[in-house]
Order: C-alpha cells, then structure tokens, then sequence
C-alpha cells in the first residue's frame, strides 16, 4: 500500500532479471496513479526517453520484453491520484 500524505513512493527501478521471470504482472486494487518508464539502455533502444502512464485502479499492467528489461518503472509520490494506492505484484521466480 501506498499513502501519499506519507511520502511513499516507488522507487524507479528494473527488476531483476536473474530471479524473476517473464512475464511480470501488477494489478491495481485501489487508486489511480501515474507510473513513469525511463529508458535505461539507449544504445539499443530509440523508442522514447520517458513515457508517463496511467494505471486506473482495477487495470492488469503485463511488463515482458522491452517494457520489462530496457525500461525501469516507478511512481514518484506526486504522481499518486488520491489518497492511497494498493496494488498485487505477481512474478514467477528463476
């Protein structure tokens, strides 16, 4: 859970490729947020910089391939809408 008059945030980052498998999928539960992919390997990828996108509570987000490897994610506290924000993260270990 996230609570925004917390400070709380999550942190950008690309997961792991060693321990987690594809796919990655997150389910929002509760609150709308802005989640902001940064493209962390531009010799490969020309794509875009940075796209911001929103996640309504009750969507499924799937992360595989570029998503999942050439982008890291996160949600900067400021881009919670709303007062909290719960979510599932599901992975399939290595």
């Amino acid at each position: 859970s996230y609570l925004k008059d917390q400070g709380h945030s999550l942190t950008s980052h690309v997961d792991d490729r060693h321990k987690h498998k594809e796919p990655i999928a997150n389910l929002s539960l509760s609150g709308d947020c802005i989640m902001t992919y940064r493209n962390v390997s531009p010799e490969r990828n020309l794509l875009f910089k940075e796209r911001r996108v929103l996640l309504r509570r009750r969507c499924l987000q799937v992360m595989t391939g570029k998503a999942r490897y050439e982008f890291a994610h996160g949600i900067q506290n400021q881009d919670l809408i709303g007062k909290r924000r719960v979510s599932v993260t599901m992975r399939t270990m290595s």
